[in-house]
């Protein structure tokens, strides 16, 4: 295979079958150049890793299959080594790629626009056929604990939430964001490795506001790009109120990473401006 101008990197936990259909997708787009998959297994789980097998079929497609659980930012970090494309997709287990030019779009996007670091397409649930909102505002330590609490129900604190969420943006517009989920991204190369990619002090969460935060730092531009659609299935294991965080772990590690976050950014101003 010649050298590919884009590489996607998958990061998998126990999502094989949707991982299967993910690249099946992927093998669907329409591009003039050559492009690699390479699919990093955290799962350390022996029927998971048969079903990623059969991957193996498609000579663009790398797996790598971690002995133990890396965690998000180790494991993506692990993936994106393996690649050598000029642009790097990070891509969740869940995306569907219902257009077939998906990747061709996004790159002449970040190709005209050398001012941008991040770009990211809409996203539409496959549950209720809903825009995902993967565009939020840069975090603030009080919301996240408020909203996981009784004040949540208070107006003003649904006001902030609404706020971080960016409820209020017209979705359908393409514009400069403060930061974007990394259920999918583009990226190029040459930014990703003068960031030295996602900072692996977080384990799960909060490494895509601060990679954002880094990018807007470094002089380039964050954009939300909804021309490019793709479909997800909308499920987030960061969700659930106080109770539930005595229950599930990842609700615990949300936390855990989102202190690293406002300690490492604690008393800078906001790259935007």
């Amino acid at each position: 295979m010649n050298a590919p101008k884009a590489s996607i990197v998958i990061l998998d936990f126990l999502k094989s079958k949707r991982v299967v259909e993910n690249v099946e997708s992927i093998q669907k787009q329409r591009v003039s150049f050559p492009i690699e998959i390479i699919v990093v297994d955290n799962s350390n789980n022996v029927a998971n890793a048969e079903k990623l097998r059969e991957l193996k079929r498609f000579e663009n497609v790398k797996l790598v299959f971690n002995k133990v659980n890396l965690g998000y930012t180790r494991g993506i970090n692990r993936g994106v080594i393996e690649t050598s494309g000029e642009f790097i997709f990070i891509v969740n287990p869940d995306i569907v790629w219902s257009s077939p030019d998906v990747i061709a779009e996004l790159v002449d996007f970040l190709e005209k626009n050398p001012d941008v670091g991040v770009v990211a397409p809409r996203q539409i649930r496959d549950t209720d056929k809903q825009t995902e909102m993967t565009i939020r505002a840069f975090p603030k330590l009080s919301n996240q604990i408020a909203r996981r609490t009784f004040l949540r129900k208070l107006p003003i604190i649904r006001k902030r939430v609404a706020y971080d969420e960016m409820q209020h943006l017209d979705y359908s517009k393409i514009q400069e964001v403060d930061w974007l989920q990394s259920s999918f991204w583009a990226v190029p190369r040459d930014l990703w490795e003068k960031l030295d990619g996602l900072d692996e002090r977080f384990f799960l969460f909060m490494s895509d506001p601060d990679f954002c935060r880094r990018v807007w730092e470094s002089g380039k531009k964050v954009v939300y790009f909804p021309k490019v659609v793709v479909n997800a299935d909308g499920e987030r294991c960061s969700a659930g109120g106080f109770t539930a965080f005595f229950k599930k772990w990842t609700l615990r590690q949300h936390l855990r990473d989102a202190w690293k976050y406002y300690k490492k950014w604690r008393g800078k101003k906001n790259p935007r401006g």
